[in-house]
């Protein structure tokens, strides 16, 4: 076998871990409440440190990428995502456990933009297409056998979960090593945004602890907590403006297209990690059913993508990335609304009107998505455009995570049953998904439809949009 097939393969063998964790996790959680006496309030850490880890580094890790070779940071990264399933596989108690998510979440930072980045590298032009679908279609099978796979080992015990990811990464690493050559980027500059890596840090984890811990502490350390996120985040905003290879050039932000694909990156992924971190602990808790049984009937969260996606390419030129994504957005926030009315003693029927049409919004949203942000950017913005766009989806999952479980706890706090608190929190993932739905309609346009953009000028370069393309991803959370 050629070795840039090999290479596809080693790149597969991370995505694959990356996509299969974004739903396994979430099923174990119950299991692991009753396992190691996790508060709910920890069992948000155990998601939200690994997102806010990925979100933080994932553009840094891109470019440390480009600067030192990509082969080189995606084994590590590979390392580092095995390591940190060793080390939450083995945990005692909760704070071992997000110790463990936060080392993976390093790890899956360097992973998530370089995998792509390998495959690009040894496919030519021609083949290209090819072999990102195969890329693509890796990532839909992960989500798609996720939750039956995810339930059927945790009835054997939930440490199986983390145990399993150490024989893929060691496959992954070896043929990676093995087989990929190694690729930087000339052009890159040896630079790394500390300043603005320590700002974005502390602001993100101040504000998403202050959310978390709303219920738990007094108002006043609370609101100095918020405060100082707050701040953190307005540091941020100004040292961006102010270095040369900044994580986030707010710029970007004034191209309309990239902005309402954006917006709608934001309230989609937010509102699935918001489903996936409360709905199976709602159909073990509340309803007594087992993991691989929870699992089975989530299923239809995640499936719909695997059959929607092979057609995406047919159904942008047929209604246009707009019109896709914003009939996406209004079926997803149709089927949230759905899940507003559940209780303990729910048809499934119920659930399943919801659980399916929040899935067809993911096919339906997800590629145009990214042909949507990408088609308005000049080629020598499209590595640092894409690249917050990946981060821009991780820390929705963060940030909507949290807050959907702040107003859980709120209802808790007030007396309200397991199932009418989670039913109650699914109204902010409505609202979210209602607002991306406006914004997606109101910017998004199709290429066709508009003129050059003039908020960001220029042209590409020969060859540039070619160099950046492995920044592109289309999966969840990158």
């Amino acid at each position: 076998m050629p070795r840039k097939w090999w290479t596809l393969i080693g790149s597969c063998a991370g995505l694959f871990l990356l996509m299969l964790d974004s739903t396994v996790v979430a099923l174990a959680l119950t299991a692991i409440r009753h396992d190691v006496g996790a508060t709910t309030e920890g069992l948000q850490w155990v998601m939200n440190g690994y997102l806010l880890t990925i979100a933080v580094l994932v553009v840094t890790m891109g470019r440390l990428g480009d600067m030192f070779g990509r082969k080189r940071v995606f084994v590590i990264g590979m390392v580092l995502f095995a390591a940190g399933s060793v080390l939450s596989g083995a945990a005692g108690d909760e704070l071992a456990l997000i110790a463990g998510r936060v080392v993976q979440g390093i790890g899956a930072a360097a992973m998530l933009p370089l995998s792509l980045a390998l495959v690009v590298n040894v496919f030519p032009a021609a083949e290209q297409p090819r072999a990102l679908g195969i890329w693509a279609a890796v990532s839909a099978v992960a989500l798609a056998i996720g939750p039956l796979a995810g339930g059927a080992l945790i009835e054997l015990d939930w440490r199986v979960i983390f145990w399993m990811n150490l024989p893929i990464a060691a496959l992954g690493a070896a043929v990676t090593l093995a087989a990929a050559p190694e690729s930087t980027d000339p052009a890159a500059n040896h630079r790394i945004d500390w300043s603005g890596l320590a700002a974005l840090s502390v602001g993100l984890t101040a504000i998403v602890l202050a959310l978390i811990q709303s219920q738990a502490w007094s108002a006043l350390p609370l609101v100095a907590l918020a405060l100082l996120g707050v701040a953190a985040v307005a540091a941020f905003w100004r040292v961006e403006h102010r270095v040369r290879q900044p994580i986030v050039e707010f710029a970007l932000f004034r191209n309309g297209p990239y902005f309402g694909a954006s917006a709608a990156a934001f309230a989609l992924v937010g509102c699935y990690w918001a489903v996936m971190f409360f709905q199976p602990q709602y159909l073990q808790d509340a309803r007594g059913n087992a993991p691989i049984v929870a699992g089975l009937m989530i299923l239809p969260v995640t499936v719909p993508m695997v059959f929607i996606s092979p057609f995406s390419g047919r159904l942008i030129g047929r209604f246009g990335a707009r019109g896709l994504m914003t009939t996406g957005m209004a079926v997803g926030t149709a089927g949230l609304l759905v899940l507003t009315f559940i209780d303990r003693t729910s048809p499934y029927g119920l659930l399943l009107a919801g659980y399916l049409l929040f899935g067809i919004a993911l096919g339906l949203v997800y590629a145009p998505m990214s042909t949507a942000a990408m088609a308005a950017m000049p080629g020598e913005k499209v590595g640092i455009a894409s690249g917050v766009l990946a981060m821009d989806r991780v820390l929705a999952g963060a940030v909507a995570l949290a807050a959907t479980g702040a107003l859980f706890h709120a209802l808790l706090g007030a007396g309200r049953s397991f199932s009418a608190a989670v039913a109650g929190s699914t109204w902010i993932a409505v609202v979210l998904c209602a607002i991306g739905s406006v914004l997606t309609w109101r910017f998004v346009r199709d290429p066709a439809a508009r003129g050059p953009d003039p908020a960001i000028a220029g042209k590409p370069p020969p060859g540039e949009l070619h160099r950046h393309q492995h920044h592109r991803s289309f999966h969840l959370g990158a």
